[in-house]
């Protein structure tokens, strides 16, 4: 299959918080991975691609989160097995469609930084 992806991807857990819009009611939800344009994260219920999310994410080192509106692009379960059971989830990725230029920036600078030796 071919790659896609014009950004590089970051492998990191991240807290989120998502809401599908128009509603206002927040999830909580924990990131698997971050690229610049776009992010991928567990969830506990399933989201219909097309659908969108107001997001905020919290970076390390900054204050203030990421805020942006997001696409879901696939949705699919997801589960971790371990020495002490199962965990079920479902794994999100969506794309950023709208992100202020200083909170693209952090994102990029968080990933850029994150991937030096």
């Amino acid at each position: 299959m071919e790659e896609r992806r014009q950004f590089v991807r970051l492998d990191t857990r991240l807290d989120v918080t998502y809401t599908l819009l128009p509603t206002t009611q927040a999830q909580q939800a924990l990131t698997k991975g971050i690229g610049g344009g776009g992010i991928c994260f567990f969830s506990d219920r399933e989201l219909t691609p097309g659908e969108r999310l107001q997001v905020a994410m919290k970076l390390p080192g900054r204050e203030q989160p990421v805020n942006c509106t997001a696409e879901v692009i696939w949705c699919e379960p997801y589960e971790v097995i371990g020495k002490t059971g199962r965990q079920r989830s479902i794994e999100v990725g969506v794309r950023f469609l709208e992100i202020a230029p200083t909170d693209q920036d952090a994102v990029m600078q968080h990933i850029i930084l994150s991937l030096k030796p």
